[in-house]
């Protein structure tokens, strides 16, 4: 048979005996999407997307713990996220004495349904040379056209004779902010002391007073001034300022946010890491778990109970004395002493969320093929009694001929039922491993899940159920698949 003639034959099975079926449409199309969807996110996944997602750096300018932004629609008081990254940002320069200024003007527009979570400057991998200092400076005026100066200041000398700043994430000092908008603003001081308006500093950066009214969301288009100085012992050059423009450039991160308190599609952890972009790229690992376990567990089930049955003697005896030596074996304790091991082993080492995997996966599978070895040894000595095959013996043909023509075609529905019931098994298994803390560091949705158990709460519902839901649509698809698949098996489940 041709393949071109066998993929025919496998689709007309589908459409005879699946698609017919509504439970096997529903699962058809839903594994499509998932499928569809595992592929893109595969090819779309950065290469190092498991190093940025468990390093807190590229995170530091995003939201923590806040809603997606569609929540506003339920009421979520969702202040908008501005990011900006300062490499990529037009600029002025200009020289002052002796010192070099590099100055970025920046426009955030304020709406009133919420005051943003604080205001940072990130600052990762910025090496620069012969200079006396450096500083980095953030003013802000409001829409009342009243600047408020230094709501961000920094400044920092060489070592040696380099100056360098890493991962540096930079906030207003608050007391000095609030006595800067006491001194602007004097009639605060009727509304809220200076802790208070320290500790609140966004709520009253960004509201108009009045003695009356008190506080009000002065919304508008705020100007936010970034300036970036270096002090250098003598008059600096173009050159010098060349230096200063590449030092920026060249660095990891150079970025400004006024970080809001509702982000992305799902919202955000923690750490500000989008919760999107682990369901998204956490889809083909679980479909790896899923179809890896799976497949590997039947195919070795399936051949470990066909020779178990068919060949019979001493082969029985020790395949099925293994099986009962695997099924006594606690398989909790073994996968946290392998994880145990891996993580002391290997420790920060960059693969090792890779390798823990596929130590999990080695585990599911070499625990996971022992019921189905039994099931298929029992149905082989049952068709291995069959009058045809006792006549295939008689006629010459060999052990292999006979299993493959007239055993496991009778076996192929059953172990296609038990495949399709096992990949669900396996997800939520590598969920449950994370959950009771044994995590790899892969962004997969028992990873989110158990973040959610440790770091978050009962409030932050968009770091729970969108995980749950997508482990539920995964299982839903196999479980009916599976129900589709039953029918085949067994025709007395048949609908006449």
């Amino acid at each position: 048979m041709t393949l071109s003639k066998g993929f025919k034959s496998i689709m007309d099975t589908v459409k005879a005996e699946i698609w017919s079926q509504t439970t096997g449409k529903v699962a058809l199309m839903l594994l499509i999407l998932l499928v569809a969807l595992g592929i893109a996110a595969a090819i779309m996944l950065p290469p190092n997307f498991v190093q940025v997602w468990n390093d807190l750096k590229p995170w530091g300018l995003k939201p923590k713990n806040v809603p997606p932004q569609w929540a506003s629609i339920f009421g979520y008081a969702c202040a908008p996220h501005y990011e900006v990254d300062l490499r990529g940002v037009t600029y002025r320069t200009n020289i002052t004495g002796n010192e070099v200024v590099i100055r970025y003007i920046l426009t955030y527009d304020f709406i009133a349904n919420g005051y943003p979570q604080g205001i940072a400057v990130s600052i990762d991998g910025f090496s620069l040379s012969a200079a006396q200092s450096f500083k980095v400076t953030v003013n802000i005026i409001r829409p009342d056209n009243v600047k408020v100066p230094e709501v961000i200041s920094y400044l920092t000398i060489p070592i040696g004779m380099n100056i360098r700043v890493d991962g540096a994430l930079l906030n207003p000092d608050s007391m000095k902010l609030a006595s800067t908008l006491v001194t602007l603003y004097p009639q605060l001081l009727t509304i809220a002391n200076v802790y208070d308006i320290a500790m609140k500093y966004t709520i009253y950066l960004f509201s108009k007073f009045s003695n009356a009214t008190g506080i009000l969301p002065l919304t508008g288009t705020y100007k936010v001034e970034v300036i970036v100085s270096a002090m250098y012992s003598n008059i600096p050059t173009a050159k010098d300022v060349d230096k200063l423009i590449t030092a920026i450039r060249s660095s990891n991160s150079f970025g400004f946010a006024i970080i809001g308190t509702c982000y992305g599609a799902l919202g955000t952890d923690y750490r500000g890491r989008d919760l999107f972009e682990a369901l998204f790229f956490g889809l083909p690992i679980a479909l790896l778990i899923g179809f890896g376990t799976a497949v590997a567990t039947t195919i070795i089930g399936l051949f470990a109970g066909l020779v178990s049955g068919y060949y019979g003697g001493l082969i029985d005896e020790f395949i099925q004395r293994f099986v009962d030596v695997l099924g006594s074996i606690p398989q909790l304790p073994i996968l946290i002493l392998l994880a145990v091991a891996i993580q002391q082993t290997y420790g920060a080492h960059p693969n090792k969320p890779f390798i823990m995997l596929m130590a999990i996966l080695g585990a599911l599978i070499v625990f996971g093929w022992g019921g189905l070895a039994i099931v298929v040894r029992s149905m082989t000595l049952s068709i291995k009694s069959e009058a045809y095959v006792e006549a295939a013996n008689v006629v010459g043909a060999s052990n292999w001929w006979i299993m493959r023509k007239h055993i496991i075609p009778q076996l192929l529905p059953y172990i296609a039922a038990q495949m399709v019931y096992a990949t669900p098994s396996a997800i939520l298994i590598e969920a449950g491993l994370s959950i009771l803390g044994l995590q790899h560091g892969l962004p997969t949705w028992g990873g989110v899940l158990a973040d959610a158990r440790i770091y978050g709460n009962i409030a932050y519902w968009w770091w729970i159920f969108p995980p749950g839901i997508a482990i539920s649509v995964t299982s839903l698809t196999f479980v009916l698949l599976g129900l589709a698949l039953e029918r085949i098996a067994e025709p007395r489940l048949r609908r006449v």
